[in-house]
């Protein structure tokens, strides 16, 4: 009874495996967007650095375009959740489907107002998670995936 409970808190806290390198790409969009212009009806109270990110501008914004190379079934579902948002979103996918994930200003990522982590866990018919991309802006504009550096924003 003690091996069954111990292997069932084994499967629960496994970390899912990074999908390979190889099965899939990413291509970084990198553009410059004029910020939208904020609403006047409406009052923002924050933090210094959100104030100061109100102004109006052309900034750096950054698109990632995910091709799929590779799946292990032909029924798997891709869920997207970030570090702010509770709930992901599933999408279907099939092999080399190009998915457009929308990063926003790279500004408000390195100071942590928008969301800078996203994980993508790929999943079976059964919702069994079988691998996962994360992918991560860090504070000092590092740009990361699956723990590797690609690049500097």
């Amino acid at each position: 009874m003690k091996c069954f409970i111990f292997l069932m808190a084994f499967t629960l806290f496994q970390e899912v495996p990074f999908k390979p390198n190889e099965e899939f790409e990413i291509k970084v969009d990198y553009q410059f967007k004029q910020r939208p212009a904020p609403d006047v009806n409406t009052v923002h109270i924050g933090s210094v650095g959100q104030l100061q990110r109100s102004n109006l501008g052309v900034l750096p914004y950054l698109v990632l375009h995910i091709k799929v190379l590779a799946l292990p079934h032909e029924k798997t579902r891709m869920a997207i959740i970030t570090n702010l948002e509770g709930r992901p979103v599933h999408k279907k996918i099939s092999v080399n489907s190009v998915y457009e994930l929308d990063m926003g200003f790279t500004v408000d990522m390195i100071d942590r107002i928008t969301a800078h982590e996203y994980t993508l866990t790929f999943l079976d018919e059964n919702k069994n998670a079988l691998n996962r991309i994360h992918i991560s802006v860090g504070e000092d504009g590092s740009f990361m995936v699956n723990g590797e550096k690609r690049g500097q924003i």
